[in-house]
């Protein structure tokens, strides 16, 4: 039964989707069996990997019962995605309203969880109803960052979101898997970026995860080219850092 996970955070430009993409394709290279979950409207995680957002069908259509989640799957490069559309903005209080709501994402990947080492889910920038599924649906949550200022900006609501559904037992066993830093070269050696990071420190302890993602062209460009970073760049620091984070996750 896979492992799923979810990269959560709800500030914007922190990686999130950088992040879902190489940990997949590095746990792909580590013949992991993998599926892929775009959950954000923006379905930046979708057209990476070279699928266009207007597909007639997407993950919001599964989540309201208009079809199966295999009718939403696609295999490519070696893994599977189940990907997005940008109709999830207007179907967000269809999705809320409906009879399964914030547990419809466990629902629908029990059908499939069989089939797949880790499940990794791309969750949108805010703590609205997907990124609530996502929570339920998964067994941690790794959170990337980054040291600069207004970093922490809804860092303890998101918190806190992870502490309310383990308590009302929405998702009792949800844990912090940890928190990562991203965009980090330059970050880490300014005052302010090692403070952020020694607050970080003490705040969760070792729940901040010792690799940190540097600064890299490579992890955008293989965006933009439809690939992964181990296969547009895999001697680039930033198919290095995503290997050994991986590592990490794999072994914490």
């Amino acid at each position: 039964m896979a492992k799923v996970l979810s990269i959560v955070n709800a500030k914007g430009g922190v990686a999130k989707t950088t992040s879902t993409q190489s940990i997949g394709f590095a746990l792909k290279e580590m013949g992991k069996k993998v599926l892929l979950v775009d959950l954000d409207a923006q379905a930046n995680l979708t057209t990476s990997v070279g699928i266009s957002p207007k597909e007639d069908l997407n993950i919001s259509d599964a989540l309201l019962d208009n079809c199966k989640i295999t009718d939403v799957i696609k295999w490519v490069n070696g893994v599977d995605i189940a990907y997005s559309g940008h109709s999830l903005i207007s179907r967000e209080n269809a999705v809320a309203h409906s009879v399964a709501g914030a547990a419809k994402l466990r629902s629908i990947l029990k059908k499939v969880k069989e089939k797949y080492d880790f499940v990794i889910i791309d969750c949108p920038p805010s703590l609205g109803i997907y990124t609530v599924n996502a929570l339920i649906a998964s067994d941690k949550v790794y959170i990337p960052m980054v040291a600069e200022p207004f970093a922490w900006n809804g860092l303890d609501k998101m918190l806190e979101t992870i502490d309310i559904i383990v308590e009302e037992e929405l998702n009792p066993k949800l844990e912090l898997g940890g928190l990562f830093f991203t965009n980090h070269s330059k970050n880490a050696q300014t005052i302010l970026g090692k403070t952020i990071v020694q607050e970080a420190q003490q705040q969760l302890g070792d729940k901040v995860m010792k690799t940190s993602i540097r600064t890299n062209v490579a992890l955008h460009e293989c965006l933009v080219m439809n690939q992964d970073v181990f296969s547009y760049a895999p001697d680039s620091n930033g198919a290095k850092d995503y290997k050994e984070l991986t590592e990490e996750i794999i072994n914490s």
